[in-house]
């Protein structure tokens, strides 16, 4: 069974002529790792479009390389900047260090990437709020951008909310 994932933003009408949707992931560390099973798994559980695992990006050019090639992606680089530049880059999730995450996620959104960011959103209400302005401008050309929220709707987890909301 597939499950249909609303497009509201037409975000499939913003891949590339083929249809297939390009991902970066900034960081190839732990959460790197994760985000690049889920990314090389996700069409096996969504109605998406193609996804195409085009580059994995970190600091050590050796160890980014070798993490690339163990994850499936096409291949790696070390300047984020650099993806932001590529016409086969659609979405860009971002995994690396915290300090990190406001400049990535507001020049990704600046160059009409979407944006997928890992937690912690920000490390200041400052960077938040240049964020959320970031956003809400790319917003209005069609972008979207979100937190990894991955525990939301965990089945456990809704049931223990609900027990809570209900006193139990």
């Amino acid at each position: 069974m597939t499950t249909t994932v609303p497009d509201p933003a037409g975000v499939r009408d913003r891949g590339s002529a083929t249809g297939v949707l390009g991902v970066a992931v900034l960081g190839y560390s732990f959460m790197g790792k994760a985000h690049s099973n889920a990314w090389r798994n996700v069409n096996a559980f969504y109605s998406t479009p193609r996804v195409a695992q085009r580059v994995l990006v970190g600091r050590d050019a050796r160890h980014v390389a070798a993490a690339a090639q163990q994850y499936g992606w096409e291949g790696s680089a070390t300047d984020w900047r650099s993806v932001l530049e590529r016409d086969d880059v659609h979405v860009v999730d971002i995994c690396a260090p915290g300090h990190l995450h406001a400049e990535m996620a507001v020049a990704a959104l600046e160059a009409g990437k979407h944006v997928l960011v890992e937690k912690p959103l920000a490390n200041t209400v400052a960077e938040a709020e240049r964020m959320v302005a970031a956003a809400a401008a790319a917003q209005a050309h069609g972008v979207r951008s979100m937190v990894g929220f991955n525990y939301r709707r965990v089945p456990a987890l809704a049931l223990a909310r609900d027990l809570i909301a209900d006193g139990r």
